[in-house]
């Protein structure tokens, strides 16, 4: 097996660094022949990927979180070749819905023994972009701009709690028209987020239905509300137990786009890649996994 092991050297507090040589160790260690290389920065990944492609590799392996995984499939959506994942992001939620382990040793033997596994993908018009996981507009992405203006930010779910509470206390919330299928939904809204993976934010099971091989996407809104509900529904969702709280709608959908009463920030597997209005659909089977 010929594989391209691409690694982001920053992701998890720059684990990244640490864990691709051990990585490619073990990897060689059971036969396969290891190329690795590391990403520059934003969007270094995809073109790794896609070079790796046409160079005639068998696999991709990142190592990185569910953001590297995300420029990766972009860079081999269309091609024969699939993409693993050896997680040392901040959160790893798309890794974790669909089993990868979090331990390093874990995930390389889970390569080893691994086989191709066909996935849906999301399909964000504009930019033109895959995504993995979720797309997220409101609460999760307002959280979102404020790690990002933080100089340190150490991952996990304790890093991101002065940030979560910090938006608490803003109460902010978009007005948003949100279509699906064709049906319109216009509401205050704390968030609205599309997913094919079922968590983002390390661990909150903002869609705790969703599969990521059933050719739809789910689509979570959450109407406006006071301050202490907000904890409240961040509580439940953390378990993934928010479906039948009175101000969250989870429905399904193969298109759905987002207007907003101003230009709203959206995270693209964890990342603001994008800003309303968005139109997004499934891609049926356009992933293709190394599981």
């Amino acid at each position: 097996m010929k594989v391209a092991l691409i690694a982001n050297p920053r992701a998890g507090r720059c684990r990244g660094a640490r864990v691709a040589p051990v990585a490619a160790d073990l990897l060689q260690r059971g036969g396969w022949q290891v190329d690795l290389q590391t990403t520059s920065g934003v969007g270094h990944a995809t073109e790794l990927a896609r070079d790796a492609a046409a160079a005639g590799y068998d696999l991709v392996v990142g190592v990185g979180g569910d953001g590297t995984l995300s420029e990766l499939v972009n860079g081999l959506v269309g091609t024969e070749v699939p993409c693993g994942l050896v997680p040392c992001g901040t959160g790893n939620d798309f890794a974790r819905f669909v089993g990868i382990s979090q331990r390093t040793e874990s995930a390389v033997e889970q390569l080893l023994s691994g086989c191709p596994r066909v996935v849906d993908l999301g399909l964000l018009r504009q930019p033109s972009m895959y995504f993995v996981n979720i797309v997220g507009v409101g609460f999760d992405a307002a959280v979102a701009e404020r790690i990002n203006r933080r100089r340190r930010f150490t991952g996990g779910l304790t890093a991101y709690l002065p940030a979560i509470l910090a938006e608490v206390a803003a109460n902010s919330f978009v007005s948003a028209a949100v279509q699906i299928d064709g049906k319109r939904y216009e509401d205050e809204l704390l968030l609205v987020a599309v997913a094919n993976g079922n968590a983002y934010g390390s661990g909150f099971r903002i869609a705790p239905r969703a599969v990521c091989d059933d050719g739809l996407l789910d689509v979570v809104m959450v109407r406006r509300t006071g301050r202490l509900d907000v904890l409240y529904s961040l509580a439940l969702a953390y378990g993934g137990w928010h479906e039948k709280h009175p101000k969250v709608e989870m429905l399904r959908a193969t298109e759905v786009k987002i207007e907003a009463d101003r230009p709203a920030p959206a995270t693209v597997d964890g990342d603001i890649l994008a800003y309303t209005p968005l139109e997004i659909e499934v891609s049926s089977g356009a992933g293709l996994l190394w599981l």
